[in-house]
């Protein structure tokens, strides 16, 4: 496992470890080759290869396992927590702690010698109609909500995204795809720092802001376009008909998705162009930057 694929589950060990007190700043990760374990800074984190507590060793510290192979062959005082990859303890071996098993695969002796077994079994997801129908309402409500109150009070903002969309997709696209995968990885990053998790967190929930934001422009450009007076009400049904058809194209395989991507792109970097519809967005030609 390579340190970007394994960005998500550090973010979930580093919010494990400060939540059970531990000291984030003293974590040893490993992505790859093969470690022998003689001594632990308070908490290993196997990423990759193979990671091995040697028979005869006692060591104390808790492990998280990752991605790789780990193998505990000598006594470990401390627990192992299993998100992904391998965990194996041999006879004779002694884990003093709790082996938790979130994902993977764990195999124990059964001449092992373990604290506490636990095992994680997420509730099985729901596809039901009525859940699907739920989240659709639900989404629907805050977005059309948004659109209402922006094609009341601020259509203009609604007017100068919705321009950057039609009349610059391309400039917009490349714009949105840039910025939204700079801004994620940027703000995985910071979760990193214990101290910037919050911002993190804000971050993120910006981001999405600005994709629910794009999902409003597009309603209200879907909603000039139908039979109806009043630019509120326009925009609420075009809302509704958008999120319809975002949809129904995640049914598509493939296709579906790649389209969905394009619009959320398309829409976030629409945004950004226009400072949240602030400015009406114009690019500098060629030309116009030589006369200058």
């Amino acid at each position: 496992m390579s340190p970007t694929e394994a960005i998500p589950l550090l973010i979930v060990v580093l919010l494990l470890v400060s939540i059970g007190g531990g000291n984030a700043e003293q974590m040893t990760i490993s992505f790859q080759g093969e470690h022998g374990l003689d001594a632990i800074n308070d908490v290993y984190v196997a990423a990759g290869g193979t990671t091995t507590v040697p028979a005869g060793a006692t060591i104390t510290g808790d492990i998280y396992v990752i991605g790789g192979t780990t193998r505990v062959e000598g006594e470990l005082n401390g627990d192992v927590t299993v998100l992904a990859g391998n965990l194996t303890v041999i006879d004779g071996a002694t884990i003093t702690g709790t082996i938790q098993s979130i994902s993977g695969e764990s195999m124990v002796a059964d001449g092992a010698a373990v604290g506490h077994r636990s095992a994680f079994e997420p509730p099985a997801p729901s596809n039901s109609l009525a859940r699907q129908i739920g989240g659709f309402l639900l989404q629907f409500l805050f977005v059309g909500l948004a659109g209402w109150w922006l094609a009341r009070r601020r259509p203009v903002l609604l007017d100068n995204v919705g321009h950057s969309i039609t009349d610059h997709p391309l400039v917009s696209g490349v714009v949105g795809s840039l910025a939204a995968a700079t801004l994620l990885v940027l703000f995985v990053y910071m979760a990193f720092t214990l101290i910037l998790i919050p911002l993190s967190v804000v971050g993120l929930v910006g981001e999405l802001l600005i994709v629910l934001y794009g999902q409003v422009v597009f309603g209200h450009l879907i909603g000039r376009r139908l039979p109806i007076d009043r630019a509120d009400v326009a925009t609420v049904a075009g809302v509704g008909l958008f999120l319809l058809g975002i949809d129904i194209l995640g049914a598509i395989p493939y296709v579906g998705v790649l389209v969905q991507l394009v619009l959320i792109v398309v829409g976030f970097g629409a945004v950004l162009n226009t400072f949240f519809g602030l400015q009406r967005f114009e690019p500098v030609t060629l030309s116009e930057s030589t006369e200058r």
